[in-house]
């Protein structure tokens, strides 16, 4: 941190001089914008393989909120979904593993946002949606400049920039459920000064009721985003510096359970809760701090980013159910619903608080601190004929864990009250891990006229170790243990290369190989997979069309035991398992087509298809897997997934959009079994906005419109757990 103290000193008070110094330079206009790794659509098929960039204004058509509707329309994109508001998404890129998004490189404007992506990458934080301004996929060789997890790819989310000219714009949003959504932005624009700051608040009382309580199942979450920027003129016979500041903040609580319904209760109700989860709640709070400095030397760039994330979360919840088996049942949650879907009345009992013999409910404060801090180099060079990038990252971070657990009775539908447990002492609920790791990365790309080439390393290298105190008032680490203990240290590089050939000026052919691998600390090797792809794309004025074909061949997989991963059997929490050899391979469709009436009036339409056969390749027996046999499928990984939007843009303002979303089946567990199975379902949503003056617009939003109810996911806990029901919003946008 004294580094960092000094750097910014550095770079301020240059900043200063240079505000100055060019007071008197013509002044040309500075374009102020978010940090991109794309930039456009148009830019991203440059980009060596594949990716996509979600606009603002394609954005704004649904205002989305969760991050798993937004990425649907984006192909070999999967998620599995969980309390239908995407608050702690799970991702997937060409069939990693989804769970917390743990295998999928997250970041905001270019800057690691997982709570600490070495020594605990599962996304219990993630940016909120509806202060987005856009969203960027890379995937195939481009991922490997955005690691560490280089397999599947990389997520950039673009937040809110401050605006080009000195006004603002405030979004406000009413719904069901007594959800309401204000979204206000004030920027301010000088000739060498910018500045903006952003407030998002967001808050519901939840769409799934608690049995035998008056509780809500909504939650209250609240943003701030601040940026200054100090640039100097823009003048081609001049260098051009820009320093850019960025704080957020953002506070959460919610009363969000990872217990799902057994089967026989989603048939009754698919939006109840068990009144046994009526304490549960999370409450989590983050906070970011970055500066980037630019330098633009006309052909040269280069940038430099420092960077803090701290976040602090507390998720109580339900973690064991009759500790002292009165019913003869395992008291895991996954025990219980598991039992209940084979018939056992006592576990039903258990779970509607029909039991006239008091069980006991074990409840875990899921209380963790993390840090990451880190510093990213970025130079690069262009001319007409080659573009090269050279990237240097730096990374710290850690998770801190100190759990305590708390007991409560439960019988004939009532909660006695809660009684504290002993604070942890040598356990896996009193530990420290923390891991420091370094990356580097080069990429070539070379135009030869119609064939363009692209040329592609990386390297990683990091060490993750562990502390596990004697005592709750760690006096000291449990060195009889071996601790502290180093879980990993290691490095791994990886080289990745395109090729682009324009067989017309609207159609070209690519190909993409790339290695890709994904760190791990929890005693499982590291996972390593070769990625292939070749696609072809046709463009016009208003066509744009791809088809990809994909492979991935992992010579090694690997999955992280977490509570919300749904494990088959007992594990603890950050141990790692490997997988053995899998093999991912798929086809993506992507398709948009502009038609124009002779009114004036605009159809646009969009497709976009992926198909995904994921199988492992060899026979195993873990904790984490289960009993697994060659050939069966990957778990929670649909077969296919279709988004299929038509809209219409009318002169007079009204515009509208309807879209189908198709999601084929899966199985939350690799032996697919009763109680396992996720069938497909479809989901309609549309969109009614009407410009009534310059800078307002109105718009309504229908979520779910026939009122689906399907079971969508059976993670965490084995529970099923079904979509948003049929929700409608209204909402104004002014700009001023």
């Amino acid at each position: 941190m004294v580094f960092y103290r000094h750097f910014l000193m550095i770079t301020v008070l240059a900043s200063f001089s240079l505000v100055s110094y060019s007071a008197d330079v013509p002044n040309t206009e500075v374009e102020i914008e978010t940090i991109t790794i794309i930039g456009s659509q148009s830019e991203a098929i440059e980009v060596a393989g594949s990716a996509s960039v979600i606009s603002e204004e394609d954005l704004e058509k649904y205002e989305y909120t969760d991050i798993h509707k937004i990425l649907s329309n984006i192909p070999g994109v999967n998620f599995r979904p969980e309390e239908g508001y995407g608050l702690r998404p799970n991702i997937s890129i060409r069939g990693t593993y989804a769970d917390r998004s743990g295998k999928v490189t997250l970041l905001e404007d270019g800057i690691l946002i997982a709570p600490a992506p070495y020594a605990a990458s599962s996304a219990y934080y993630f940016p909120t949606v509806g202060r987005i301004a856009g969203v960027e996929v890379l995937k195939g060789p481009s991922a490997i400049s955005q690691g560490p997890y280089t397999v599947g790819g990389a997520i950039n989310l673009l937040s809110t920039p401050i605006p080009s000219e000195t006004g603002g714009m405030l979004n406000q949003e009413f719904g069901e459920d007594g959800t309401m959504r204000t979204h206000l932005i004030l920027g301010a624009v000088g000739k060498n000064v910018a500045f903006s700051i952003e407030s998002h608040t967001w808050e519901t009382d939840g769409f799934d009721f608690i049995k035998a309580s008056s509780d809500n199942t909504g939650f209250d979450k609240d943003d701030v985003v601040i940026k200054f920027r100090l640039n100097s003129d823009k003048d081609e016979d001049r260098i051009y510096h820009e320093l850019n500041f960025k704080y957020q903040d953002s506070d959460e609580i919610s009363d969000q359970s990872y217990v799902g319904l057994s089967d026989d209760d989603f048939r009754i109700d698919p939006h109840a809760r068990y009144g046994l989860t009526a304490y549960d709640e999370m409450d989590n709070k983050h906070e970011q701090w970055s500066v980037n400095y630019l330098a633009d030397f006309g052909n040269l760039e280069f940038s430099a980013t420092i960077y803090e994330n701290n976040f602090t979360r507390n998720w109580f919840k339900v973690d064991k159910i009759d500790n002292k088996k009165i019913y003869g049942l395992g008291n895991g949650i996954n025990n219980i619903i598991d039992a209940a879907n084979l018939g056992k009345a006592g576990a039903s009992a258990i779970l509607n608080g029909t039991n006239t013999q008091a069980v006991e409910i074990k409840l875990k404060n899921n209380n963790r601190t993390y840090t990451s801090e880190g510093t990213d180099l970025k130079i690069q060079y262009n001319t007409d004929r080659q573009s090269l990038t050279i990237g240097y990252r730096s990374t710290k971070d850690s998770e801190d864990r100190f759990q305590i657990y708390e007991y409560a009775d439960w019988t004939r539908g009532k909660l006695g009250p809660l009684t504290k447990g002993e604070a942890p002492g040598y356990s896996s609920n009193n530990r420290l891990t923390y891991s420091e790791a370094t990356a580097f990365y080069i990429n070539e790309e070379i135009n030869l006229g119609a064939l363009t080439l692209n040329l592609g390393y990386r390297s990683e290298d990091w060490e993750i170790s562990q502390d596990r105190y004697v005592d709750a008032t760690r006096t000291a680490v449990n060195t009889a243990k071996g601790y502290p203990k180093k879980l990993t240290d290691s490095d791994n590089s990886l080289i990745g290369f395109g090729a682009t050939y324009e067989v017309s000026d609207t159609t070209s052919l690519f190909i993409g190989f790339h290695e890709g691998f994904t760190p791990t600390g929890g005693g499982a090797d590291s996972e390593e997979a070769d990625n292939l792809e070749l696609g072809v794309r046709y463009i016009t004025e208003d066509t744009f069309a791809e088809f990809i074909v994909f492979n991935t061949d992992y010579a090694n997989m690997f999955g992280t035991c977490t509570a919300s991963g749904g494990a088959v059997g007992s594990c603890d929490q950050g141990d790692s398992f490997n997988g053995g050899a899998a093999t991912i391979e798929g086809i993506e469709l992507a398709l948009k087509k502009v038609w124009q009436a002779d009114n004036g009036t605009v159809y646009p339409v969009s497709l976009t298809y992926t198909s995904t056969n994921a199988q492992f390749d060899s026979s195993f027996k873990s904790s984490f897997w289960g009993n697994v046999n060659a050939g069966m499928d990957l778990p929670d990984l649909p077969d296919t997934q279709l988004a299929l939007s038509v809209g219409f843009e009318i002169d007079n303002g009204w515009t509208g959009d309807a879209t189908l979303y198709s999601y084929g089946s899966a199985c939350s567990v690799a032996a697919c079994s009763t109680g396992t199975e996720i069938d497909s379902y479809n989901v309609i949503d549309v969109s009614l906005s009407k410009a009534i003056s310059e800078k307002t617009d109105i718009y309504l939003v229908v979520e779910n419109i026939t009122n689906e109810e399907d079971i969508v996911a059976r993670a965490p806990k084995n529970g099923a757990r079904a979509q948003k029901p049929i929700t409608t919003t209204i909402g104004v946008r002014y700009q001023f």
